[in-house]
This record gives C-alpha cells, structure tokens and sequence, in this order.
C-alpha cells in the first residue's frame, strides 16, 4: 500500500538547522543540497504520530489492533515503532519520504538560480518589555523562512515487516479512512507555529497502479 501526503503549507514557515547565518539571519531554514527546501520524513512521522495519539485519546478508535487470530497489538507501536529507555528503537510499518516540490518545480528552479532565492526571506521579531512597551535590548533575532508552497511526501507499508500479518489481518482495510480522519490534527508545521509560522492543509491519496495484462486499474497493495 503506498499513499501520497500533501502538504498544502500556506503561510511562511521555518524548519530549522540549528545554524547561524551571520549577518544574514540569526537562524536559517533547512535546504537540501541543491539549495531548496523540503519537510524531513522524521518530522511527518512525529506529526503523524501525534496526530494518530490524538485521535486515540479522543476515542475516536481504539488503541489496541485485533487480528483475525484474535492476537492483539498497540497501534501506535504497530505503525511506527518504539524507542526504550536504553535507546534502542523498534521500526513501526509506515515508512514516510520526506516532503518536496515537484519535479518540475525542482527543474526550474535549479536552473533559474534568481528565482530560487525568492522561494525565502527574512524575518525579525524582538522581546518587548511589559512594563515600558519599549523592545528590551539586544533582544532582536533575524529568522530565515520560506514562502508558501505545496510540497508532497510518500508513505508506504512496509509489506516485509515482521507485523505485516497483523496489519493486513486487523488494520489494512481501515487504515485510508483512519488516516484521513487524523490529518486535520497537522494544521502547522516547524518552528514558531503558535506565532502564525507554518499553517498547513495536509491530505492524503491513495496511489494505483495500472495492471497492463488485465487492462484494468488496481488499488496499490
């Protein structure tokens, strides 16, 4: 099973590095090597993870999956895995690429390197202090963010897990229905996202393949 995730970001948003730009900006946004930016399958994976918590809490499904040999497993666990306390992690089924343009947005832009720098800007924010309403000193910060855009990610089940047999025999059918019901949850994404940063329309769809012998289109299994 392979789905299509897109994310529909629609207001400036930051993923960051964690570096400084100098005199450019106090904090730079995430790029790739060609120099344009992307969501990291481990950040939709948290997300989605979040998301599916959610739901849980709210009753909306149960936590726990039945199987057709009435053996029982943890949802969360089940799609995406565990990590103990001495670090070790366990993978869960759902495999997630990270978020991109196009391939033709790619195209252009890399060869169009002007039009490239537009895709970011810099932003400035400052602390101001309650008492005087004057901003506090040494207090102002640059952040690179990046415009608005559609960018879209895969997500596969991974059909050789050693837990497929209990995904196909408790989960597979409900799985599409389930994920659409939890990705209005994902309404920001990245950094200062209580501050206006990263608003986000994510869904999903469903990839098919075309069985040419049979001359008929098939869900992807």
């Amino acid at each position: 099973m392979q789905f299509n995730l897109e994310f529909n970001i629609q207001s400036y948003w930051h993923i960051g590095t964690g570096l400084e730009g100098g005199a450019y900006a106090d904090a730079l946004t995430l790029k790739d090597e060609q120099q344009l930016p992307y969501l990291p399958g481990k950040s939709i994976k948290g997300l989605l993870r979040d998301a599916f918590k959610k739901a849980i809490d709210n009753n909306w499904f149960s936590e726990q999956v039945t199987t057709n040999d009435n053996n029982s497993f943890e949802l969360i666990e089940l799609l995406f895995g565990k990590e103990n306390t001495a670090g070790t992690s366990k993978q869960g089924l759902l495999q997630i690429s990270s978020a991109c343009l196009s391939a033709t947005e790619i195209n252009f832009l890399t060869d169009n390197k002007q039009a490239k720098s537009m895709l970011y800007k810099v932003t400035y924010a400052t602390a101001i202090d309650e008492t005087s309403g004057v901003a506090k000193d040494t207090s102002l910060r640059s952040m690179e963010v990046t415009i608005p855009m559609t960018l879209n990610a895969s997500l596969n089940i991974n059909s050789a897990h050693p837990s497929y047999k209990a995904f196909s025999t408790g989960l597979k059918e409900q799985f599409y229905e389930q994920l659409n019901l939890v990705l209005p949850f994902i309404s920001e994404i990245g950094a200062k996202r209580h501050r206006g940063l990263g608003k986000t329309i994510v869904t999903a769809s469903q990839n098919i393949t075309v069985n040419a012998t049979e001359n008929k289109i098939t869900g992807e299994q």
